[in-house]
C-alpha cells in the first residue's frame, strides 16, 4: 500500500454508504409514524426506501423501510451483516438460498409474510421479497448490524459480494423457517424463542413477566444465529414500564394500536432526575402503533401507556443469549434485571423520582383514563 499524504477528514465506511444510496435518511430521537415518511426509489434494492438512523442508535444498528410496489418484488441481496426484518403492511413471500445468486445450494426457502410478521435471513444468504398483492403496496422494515460491518471494513464490495457460506447456520436444509416452540433459559431468566419466523407479531400470546412492569408480558428472540436479537413486550392500559438503561443500539418499535410515550434522560442526571434538578435533561416522545425510539446508550428510559389498550413493543437489540457482545453488554453492569441499588441498570419503582408517577396519574386523569397500577401492585409492596 502505498503512502497517503492527502488532507481528506475521516469519514465512516455506514454513512458514505446510505449517503450514497440517494434515498432519505431520517434522524432525531425517535418517529413518530414510520408509514407516513417520505420514501424515494431505491435502485439497488428495487421498490422504494428510506433509511432511518436515530441517535440511540449510535453506529450500532441500521435500520430501513422499503415500499414493495403491487406484483412486484425487491432486488436479489445478500450482505456480511445480521438484518431481522418485520411486516408493517401488506403480504407475500420471501425466498432465501445459498450459494450463487443462480446456483443455490440445496433447495431455496420460500415462506409467506403478512403484517405482523417478522424474520431473518442468515448472514450472507442470498434473499428476496415478492409482494403477491395485485393492488396494494407492502411495507417492510429491517433493523441491522451493517453500521459495525461497513465501518469496520469500509469496503462496500467485500460486504455485499463476498462469496463466503456460513454453513454452520445454513446451507439450505428443509425446515428452516418452520415455527419453533419457546422455552425458558435458565441462564437468561427469561422465555427464549429460538426460531427465524415469527408469523404474527401483533398477535402472538406473550408469557407473564412482570420484572419491568406491572402486568407486564414478554418473550425474548433470536434469529439465524445473529448476535442481533431482542425482545417483544406489553404493558397494560395504565400502567408503565420501569426505568433502565443498556448500550446503545436498541431500536424500539411499537406494533399495537395503542399511544403513550417515553422518558429518557442521560446518566449524569441521576436516578431521580427532577429531584436532582435536572428537568432540563429529561427528553418526552411520544408513540403509537408504528412509531420508533432508540435510547443512547446509558440513558435510562421510560415508557407510558395512556392509551386504551394493552402496549406492545418490538426491541431490536445486540446480544443473543448464544452470542455475547461484550461491549454491548458491559453498559448494563449487573443487569436490566437488577436494582440500581444493587449494581443494575433497572430503577425499581419505590426508587423512582416521585415526580413520574405524580405526572402520569394527572395526565390518565385529564384524559379520563384509569391509573390502575395499584390494584395490579396490591400486595407487593410498592
Amino acid at each position: 500500500m502505498t503512502q497517503d499524504n492527502n488532507q481528506r477528514p475521516r469519514t465512516s465506511g455506514y454513512q458514505t454508504f446510505i449517503r450514497s444510496e440517494t434515498i432519505p435518511i431520517y434522524r432525531g430521537q425517535g418517529i413518530s409514524d414510520l408509514a407516513q415518511l417520505e420514501l424515494a426509489p431505491w435502485p439497488r434494492m428495487g421498490g422504494r426506501g428510506a433509511y432511518v438512523d436515530l441517535l440511540g442508535q449510535e453506529g450500532i444498528t441500521g435500520f430501513w423501510i422499503a415500499e414493495i410496489a403491487p406484483g412486484r418484488s425487491l432486488n436479489p441481496e445478500r450482505h456480511l451483516y445480521d438484518e431481522t426484518m418485520y411486516v408493517m403492511a401488506g403480504h407475500g413471500t420471501a425466498k432465501v438460498w445459498a450459494g450463487a445468486r443462480e446456483a443455490p445450494v440445496g433447495m431455496p426457502s420460500v415462506f409467506e409474510w403478512r403484517r405482523g410478521s417478522m424474520f431473518s435471513p442468515p448472514n450472507n444468504t442470498w434473499h428476496q421479497l415478492f409482494n403477491l398483492s395485485g393492488s396494494d403496496p407492502a411495507l417492510v422494515v429491517g433493523a441491522t448490524t451493517a453500521p459495525m460491518v461497513l465501518d469496520l471494513f469500509h469496503n462496500e464490495d467485500f460486504v455485499f459480494n463476498c462469496d463466503y457460506q456460513f454453513t454452520d447456520r445454513y446451507s439450505g436444509e428443509p425446515g428452516w423457517y418452520e415455527v419453533k416452540e419457546r422455552f425458558y433459559f435458565e441462564p437468561g431468566r427469561k422465555w427464549l424463542w429460538e426460531t427465524n419466523l415469527i408469523p404474527d407479531v401483533r398477535g402472538l400470546d406473550l408469557i407473564d413477566d412482570p420484572v419491568k412492569s406491572a402486568g407486564g408480558r414478554g418473550t425474548h428472540y433470536q434469529m439465524g444465529g445473529n448476535v442481533l436479537a431482542g425482545h417483544l413486550y406489553e404493558f397494560p392500559a395504565g400502567c408503565y414500564h420501569k426505568a433502565h438503561a443498556h448500550g446503545a443500539g436498541a431500536i424500539i418499535l411499537h406494533v399495537s394500536d395503542c399511544s403513550g410515550f417515553s422518558l429518557m434522560w442521560p446518566p449524569e442526571a441521576g436516578v431521580r432526575p427532577y429531584e436532582s434538578g435536572n428537568e432540563d435533561k429529561v427528553i418526552r416522545v411520544d408513540w403509537a402503533d408504528n412509531s420508533l425510539i432508540s435510547p443512547a446508550s446509558g440513558w435510562f428510559h421510560q415508557h407510558f401507556n395512556t392509551g386504551k389498550t394493552v402496549a406492545r413493543q418490538l426491541a431490536f437489540r445486540l446480544g443473543s443469549h448464544r452470542h455475547d457482545v461484550v461491549f454491548h453488554s458491559a453498559a448494563s453492569r449487573a443487569g436490566q434485571q437488577v436494582s440500581v441499588s444493587e449494581g443494575g441498570t433497572l430503577i425499581e419503582y419505590e426508587e423512582e423520582d416521585p415526580r413520574i408517577r405524580r405526572d402520569f396519574m394527572r395526565e390518565l386523569k385529564e384524559n379520563g383514563l384509569e391509573f390502575t397500577m395499584n390494584r395490579l401492585l396490591a400486595g407487593t409492596g410498592v
